[in-house]
């Protein structure tokens, strides 16, 4: 079964995907619990050719999105490469050259200006810097 966004989702979608394609980068700012991150996982779904690098606070987040995903009864994509922010920090050059994403999905992006997690978040994109961006928030 496929995902299937609600309205305001969809809409957010197409418009991202327009953004996405026309300037390689687009956010989503919606309140906790609208759907935020059904759109990312629609964007792995329709690319399911595309390496996918998903950056998030932590593996509990991560995890319990993919578990309100599966409870829909969509299949969870499998071109999904996931890192926390801090795993990211750490990271050496080398292995962010490995990561080989075509899209970037930076969850709760609000959060990538924090000083550590940012340099790390830098790191990638600088290495990455024609690689599109999708930035999903609860904060504007």
């Amino acid at each position: 079964m496929s995902i299937s966004l609600f309205e305001h989702n969809q809409t957010a979608y197409n418009a991202a995907v327009a953004m996405l394609a026309e300037t390689g980068k687009a956010a989503i700012v919606r309140p906790t619990g609208t759907g935020k991150s059904f759109i990312g996982f629609k964007l792995c779904e329709d690319n399911p050719d595309s390496q996918i690098c998903w950056l998030s606070p932590s593996e509990y987040i991560f995890k319990t999105q993919l578990e309100n995903l599966a409870a829909t009864g969509a299949e969870v994509p499998e071109n999904i490469e996931f890192y926390t922010y801090t795993k990211l920090m750490f990271m050496s050059e080398n292995e962010i050259s490995e990561i080989q994403p075509h899209y970037i999905v930076l969850d709760e992006f609000h959060r990538c200006g924090a000083e550590m997690w940012g340099k790390g978040v830098q790191n990638l994109l600088n290495m990455y810097e024609h690689t599109p961006i999708l930035g999903l928030s609860a904060l504007p």
